[in-house]
Formats: C-alpha cells, structure tokens, sequence
C-alpha cells in the first residue's frame, strides 16, 4: 500500500469538497492518551527508532512490526495517565501477552502462540498531564525475547510492569532502541 501524504482531497460528484484527508486525521487521532491511539503511537515510535521495512502500518498482521534484520516484533503500550482517568488518578503499567490465533487474510491458525520473536513494552511515564506524549524523554522501552515468555509464563494473559521486570528485559530509552532490539538472540541461535 502507497503511503498517503494527507493532502488527498474528499470529492463529491468528482469536485474538490475542502475536506483533506489530514482533517480526517486531526479529528480522529489527536487524543494520543487514548488506550488505542497509543497503542498505534507505540507502533509508530518502534517502527521510527528501528528504521523498520513497513511502509504502512497493517492492522491484521500476527506481529506488528518487522525490524530491518527480519525480527517479527510485538508491541505493547501502557500509560500512568489515561485519556479517561482524573490527572491524581494513576493506573497500573499491565500489558496484554497473550497467546492469539494468527490470520493469514483469510483464515485463523488452529492454534493460539505468541507470533513474534520479541516484544517491546513501551512505557508513557509522566505523571501529570502538562508533559507532551510526544516528548521522547518520558517513554521508556523494555525489549525481551518471546522466549522468556513461553518459557516462564507460558499460560499468562497478561503481565505487570514489576513482573516484566523480573524477567530481566533490556530497558532502554528511544535512541538506544535499534541496539537492544539487534542484540536479542533467539533461542535456535548461537552468540
């Protein structure tokens, strides 16, 4: 798919309406705090640190992303401030890890994995509503194997920040990314 630059106009009856697509998008994707809306910023923000292949974001996928060195990464977001929530109000960092039925566009797998060499677990940390979402310095990444998943919570459906941390995952900030999604060995490798 051909990325859109966001001039594309909306027509009627083959005549220009005023309406650009980038107004479709102002409207529909401003609330970055949003749950949703975060989760595909996460997406982005992986995608631009690890100069990924994909063009255009594919929302069917069993994975979403493919790091440049072929890595099928998943990402994961969570937030201290939700779009919903009062600002004294924090919520705990918990993040979905579990097993899906892939789909290859027209069928589900008969069985439920994690289809994903490693995850990225991104982190929005500012506790009050005056930081911007957009300012790198208050996101943290945590990167780990899919492997440690399976192999020490196989069954969990989801997973806390401090039990994330007792795993052991790569923390790291926005720049230094690319080197901890590249240094993850998986399992059938050698070092």
């Amino acid at each position: 798919m051909e990325q859109l630059n966001g001039n594309e106009p909306f027509t009627l009856h083959g005549s220009d309406t005023s309406i650009i697509l980038q107004d479709f998008w102002r409207w529909s994707c401003s609330d970055l705090l949003n749950n949703t809306q975060r989760g595909v910023l996460a997406e982005f923000l992986v995608h631009s640190a690890l100069g990924a292949k994909d063009a255009v974001r594919t929302d069917w996928l069993p994975f979403d992303l493919t790091s440049p060195s072929g890595l099928r990464i998943e990402v994961k977001s969570s937030a201290y401030l939700q779009a919903w929530s009062p600002e004294d109000t924090y919520s705990q960092i918990i993040f979905d890890i579990a097993k899906k039925l892939a789909w290859d566009g027209a069928t589900y797998a008969s069985k439920a994995m994690r289809n994903n060499d490693l995850y990225v677990f991104c982190v929005f940390t500012a506790r009050t509503r005056d930081v911007s979402i957009l300012d790198l310095d208050y996101w943290d990444f945590y990167v780990l194997p899919t492997s440690v998943l399976n192999e020490k919570v196989p069954e969990q459906k989801k997973i806390s920040l401090s039990s994330l941390l007792k795993l052991e995952p790569i923390k790291t900030d926005f720049s230094g990314l690319p080197a901890a999604v590249e240094s993850v060995r998986l399992p059938d490798e050698t070092t």
